[in-house]
């Protein structure tokens, strides 16, 4: 008598379909990480440009009628006399005088979201003069935070404020529960995250590449620039 014959998977065929699902869980899998990935770049990228909208609002706020208005102060990283650290209000002095020229984005003042994307404050760094309650430097003149594509900085780039993100590692920013991050590793990313004066700005890079890894996310404010949104008419500049 023939025995009767049972439906089903061999262990054979069942280690193929594992194998198979394998496969298609990794190809769906690490497309999601790099979107999500891209996602928070994006975002991060649109909180910095709203950041530099709401400093030339402040800054048009408070014009009077014979100078451009000031940016605003940075907030303190670290608490001293006559401010409060990481509050998320700009620490000036009564004098009119910012209590330092870097920090974290007053986000409170200026009525922004307190992080970016991955959960960390937005550094800020603003020339001394572009932040004082008295006329802008003129044309030509600068003592403020310094753009370079490297640290060598053969072609330095003047700037009347920075707006930065630390990006995806999140190395060297203030944290929403005010707290500092581990350290950078690499001398590019160190260098953003002392607060200037002199500022690194380059495309993305990779751990395992020479000079070591920069996700940093940058966007610098141009004297002219803003010169040329906060000067009208030029009288006030």
């Amino acid at each position: 008598m023939t025995p009767p014959r049972v439906s089903g998977f061999t262990l054979v065929e069942l280690a193929i379909v594992l194998f198979v699902v394998t496969l298609l869980l990794g190809g769906v899998l690490t497309p999601l990480g790099q979107q999500i990935a891209e996602r928070q770049n994006r975002d991060s990228l649109r909180a910095l440009d709203n950041a530099r909208t709401a400093l030339v609002g402040y800054a048009l706020g408070r014009r009077g009628l014979d100078q451009a208005g000031p940016l605003p102060c940075p907030d303190l990283r670290v608490a001293m006399p006559g401010g409060t650290a990481n509050d998320g209000i700009e620490d000036r002095n009564a004098d009119g005088r910012c209590l330092a020229n870097h920090g974290n984005l007053p986000w409170l003042t200026l009525g922004l979201a307190e992080t970016d994307a991955w959960g960390n404050r937005l550094g800020y760094a603003v020339a001394a003069e572009w932040a004082a309650a008295t006329r802008p430097p003129p044309a030509g003149r600068h003592e403020g935070p310094t753009i370079c594509p490297d640290t060598a900085c053969a072609r330095p780039m003047p700037a009347a404020a920075v707006i930065l993100s630390h990006g995806r590692n999140g190395l060297g920013a203030t944290n929403a529960a005010g707290g500092v991050n581990a350290p950078p590793i690499s001398d590019d990313e160190r260098r953003n995250a002392a607060g200037g004066p002199t500022f690194i700005q380059r495309p993305p890079r990779a751990a395992d590449r020479a000079g070591g890894e920069f996700d940093d996310l940058l966007l610098p404010i141009s004297p002219d620039w803003l010169r040329g949104r906060l000067c009208d008419p030029a009288s006030l500049c």
